[in-house]
Formats: structure tokens, C-alpha cells, sequence
């Protein structure tokens, strides 16, 4: 036989060459680290996470996912910020044209409610695992000089409920003057319908809908005068 012709046989019978990957720029790798540390911390916990585990995730090295983030605690203070990012609009959008200051705090309060129960694994890892603290960290906390200076998404969410708070009590609506305090009580109960219906999700629940806007009601009617008129007729749930 021809040597020719073996040797075009020998080429015809390789395995096709595999494609080249294409190389991200830094901050596609990010996105593509920050997605894979969400999806592992959801699985897995965020104790049980390594930066070693995120890599082997994304397909590079240990010492590669070094030069895109300093640990695990600095790509989850990215999932933070956007998380809170998009609450801030959803907040900003819900109270952004209402002109009755305790209207405008319950609409917030309620698209606070709507959008954790719409992203109840986020939810989990932003208030509810032990690295949480991380929203205590650095500049998300509210009311320090710090965040006032450079605010981040989380601070900026919060103070959307302050400021509605304080409209509130600007208008003589509250029996409370305490603006902080009521803020965080807000806070707190809105906090604990989104957790307790994210956690217990099986409980035969009489009606979750009508579970959330009669807390609503007990939260608002409580903090007001009890001469006010909007204590005495139903809320306007819009």
C-alpha cells in the first residue's frame, strides 16, 4: 500500500480536536465565582464552603480564584449587595408614588414581605445562616458615619423604611416618637412573616396571603393614635 495513502488514513481516523475554551475577562470569572459560591452555599451551608470548594466549582485553581476575591466572606458580601440591590428598587418602586406617609410605609413594608418570599434561598443566606453577620460588617450597617459616607445596597434598603418612618411620625400619625425604635420593630415584624413562612412552608396555613396582610393591619393599627381616623377603618391594601 501507498505510504501516502496509510498516512492520510492514519489523520482521517483521529479524534477531532477539542475546541478552544474561551477566555472570560476578570469580571466575567466573578460573575461566574459569585454564581457558583451562591448556588454552593445554598446546597451546602456556608460553613461547609470553601474557597478551594468554589473553585473546583468554577474550573480553575485555588490560587486562580485568589486573584478575583481576598475569601469567602468578600464574595458573599457581593451576593448582599445584590441582593439588596434589587430590594431597594422593589421598595423604591412599591412606595415611590404614594403621597399618605403611612400608606407609603405599608406599601414598603409589604413589597419588603413580597420580595423575600419571592427569593426565600437568598433570603436565608442575606438573614438567616451564621455568616449573616456579614450584613453587621463593614459599611451595610444603617446609621453609622460610615454608611452615611459611603452607604451600601443594604443601607440604602434600610433607609427607605427610616425615612418612611419618620414621615409618619412627622405627621402626628403614631402614639410613638422613638423613629429608630419603630423602624426596627417595622423591621422585625415584617422579618419574622417572611422567615416563618419560608422556613415552615408545609404548615397547612389557614391562607398565607390573608396571614400577611392581617399582620400588616396589627402592626400599623397598633403604633397608631387612638383617635386616628385610619385606626377605625380598614387599610387601603394596594
Amino acid at each position: 500500500m501507498d505510504k501516502k495513502v496509510v498516512k492520510t488514513q492514519g489523520k482521517q481516523g483521529a479524534a477531532p480536536a477539542r475546541p478552544r475554551r474561551k477566555r472570560l475577562s476578570p469580571e466575567e470569572r466573578r460573575v461566574q465565582i459569585v454564581a457558583a459560591a451562591r448556588s454552593l452555599f445554598v446546597a451546602e451551608g456556608t460553613d461547609n464552603v470553601s474557597m478551594r470548594k468554589i473553585a473546583s466549582r468554577v474550573g480553575i485553581t485555588q490560587a486562580a480564584i485568589y486573584q478575583h476575591f481576598e475569601n469567602k466572606e468578600a464574595i458573599f458580601f457581593v451576593i448582599i449587595e445584590g441582593f439588596f440591590a434589587d430590594l431597594l428598587a422593589a421598595l423604591e418602586t412599591a412606595s415611590g408614588e404614594e403621597t399618605e406617609p403611612l400608606h407609603r410605609l405599608r406599601r414598603a413594608m409589604r413589597a419588603y414581605i413580597e420580595y423575600g418570599l419571592s427569593r426565600p434561598e437568598e433570603y436565608r443566606l442575606v438573614f438567616m445562616t451564621p455568616m449573616s453577620g456579614l450584613v453587621r460588617a463593614g459599611l451595610a450597617v444603617p446609621r453609622t458615619d460610615e454608611a452615611r459616607h459611603t452607604p451600601s445596597k443594604g443601607s440604602l434598603a434600610f433607609d427607605v423604611l427610616d425615612r418612611a418612618v419618620r414621615d409618619v411620625v412627622m405627621a402626628g400619625r403614631t402614639r410613638f416618637a422613638d423613629t429608630d425604635l419603630l423602624a426596627e420593630a417595622i423591621w422585625a415584624a415584617g422579618h419574622g412573616i417572611v422567615s416563618l413562612l419560608i422556613t415552615h412552608d408545609m404548615f397547612p396555613w389557614t391562607d398565607r396571603e390573608r396571614i400577611v396582610e392581617f399582620q400588616l393591619d396589627l402592626v400599623f393599627r397598633g403604633l397608631l393614635h387612638d383617635n386616628c381616623p385610619m385606626r377605625q377603618r380598614p387599610f387601603e391594601h394596594r
